[in-house]
């Protein structure tokens, strides 16, 4: 049975998480603190984290199918995008219908970034790639998710190469795509997207390599690596909470030393990520990310209605954002724990009745072709 890296895939969960608490707006609460507001950085941990991981699964298996491939990369996405693609076509009659009957948004339903021409894009998972589509249309997490899938594909396309060029077509990706978002080169609409996630994933494929050629001679003792994992992420922390110009360039390789480290899984920060709870959020990751803009949508929502029913003002507008306040921080940062966890338990259905059922449907097709 292949290796499997438990401590990143904890990582994968807690990096979701922060993504949720980016997407919040709640006065004098966490989400305020720099490192919270710039915690869609965590989008380049996905990507690296991903080419490590497939670069893991993928590049040194003899006789791979494309079509086992393919079914198997599918149906461990698609399910879940289709299925929150359609949620939001669903939500968006709901709009319709209310606001036919006098209640208005920011926006009248099914136009711009829900606009019935970016569904099919949607459903391909296209909407980060075409040349005029907007990336943040419907479900706005996947466009990372768009970025991810194609991604795949163009691995897969590499490991046709022979060693060690398929290493250095990674490196050329990976170097060149760097460069584009260095010098802030854009050929096209979301090209700057396609950019973070080629170079990310590529150093990931990249990282890997140098953990494979190392992962039995390096023999350092828990008290090293436990220096080393805390070290790191004291730095991951530091940087996300600075602002300087290509802090997103050097959250990517700090993120592959990252991976690096805690790939061996020998310090005490490891030790403390593979306990039940850490396993959990990285199961449940790809739901917790792929449903939580839908959640605090409907949680929004329900605030408006409250603040209409009790007649009190629960949201405001500042710097052009919509921040809710609950009256004082205490009770702000309770809300966004309790949110939090209201999408951690919807994650734990979606991943159940939706994830699973698309993979084990997967495991099928692969026997049968």
């Amino acid at each position: 049975m292949q290796h499997r890296f438990h401590v990143l895939d904890s990582y994968r969960g807690i990096a979701a998480v922060l993504v949720v608490i980016h997407h919040m707006h709640y006065v004098g609460s966490m989400t305020e603190i720099t490192f919270f507001k710039d915690s869609h950085l965590f989008v380049e941990f996905f990507f690296v984290l991903s080419g490590f991981v497939l670069t893991h699964a993928y590049a040194f298996k003899t006789n791979l199918l494309f079509r086992h491939f393919f079914i198997a990369r599918t149906f461990r996405i698609m399910p879940l995008h289709i299925t929150m693609l359609f949620a939001y076509i669903l939500l968006e009659f709901g709009k319709l219908f209310v606001y036919n009957h006098g209640m208005h948004f920011n926006t009248a339903p099914f136009t711009q970034y829900t606009s019935p021409d970016t569904i099919i894009p949607n459903l391909l998972l296209l909407q980060s790639w075409l040349p005029n589509t907007m990336a943040l249309s419907w479900n706005s997490p996947s466009w990372s998710i768009s970025i991810e899938y194609y991604m795949y594909m163009i691995f897969f396309l590499t490991l046709l190469i022979k060693k060690p060029q398929q290493y250095i077509v990674w490196f050329l990706i990976s170097a060149f795509s760097f460069y584009f978002i260095f010098s802030d080169i854009e050929f096209w609409n979301n090209f700057d997207k396609i950019s973070r996630g080629l170079s990310s994933f590529f150093a990931g494929s990249l990282t890997y390599l140098i953990y494979k050629k190392f992962s039995t001679s390096i023999v350092l003792s828990s008290i090293y690596f436990s220096f080393l994992e805390v070290f790191i992420l004291i730095t991951v922390i530091f940087i996300i909470s600075s602002d300087f110009e290509y802090k997103s360039l050097m959250i990517s390789f700090v993120f592959c030393i990252k991976i690096f480290i805690f790939a061996f899984e020998r310090g005490v920060v490891s030790k403390v990520l593979k306990k039940s709870f850490f396993q959990l959020l990285g199961k449940l990751s790809y739901s917790i990310y792929m449903i939580h803009a839908l959640i605090l949508f409907i949680v929004f929502s329900f605030i408006l209605i409250m603040q209409k029913v009790l007649n009190m003002d629960f949201v405001l507008t500042l710097n052009h954002v919509l921040y809710i306040d609950f009256g004082n921080a205490l009770y702000n940062n309770l809300a966004i724990l309790f949110v939090v966890g209201i999408i951690i338990v919807c994650s734990q259905f979606t991943y159940k009745y939706i994830e699973e059922v698309g993979q084990n449907f997967g495991r099928k097709l692969k026997k049968i072709f």
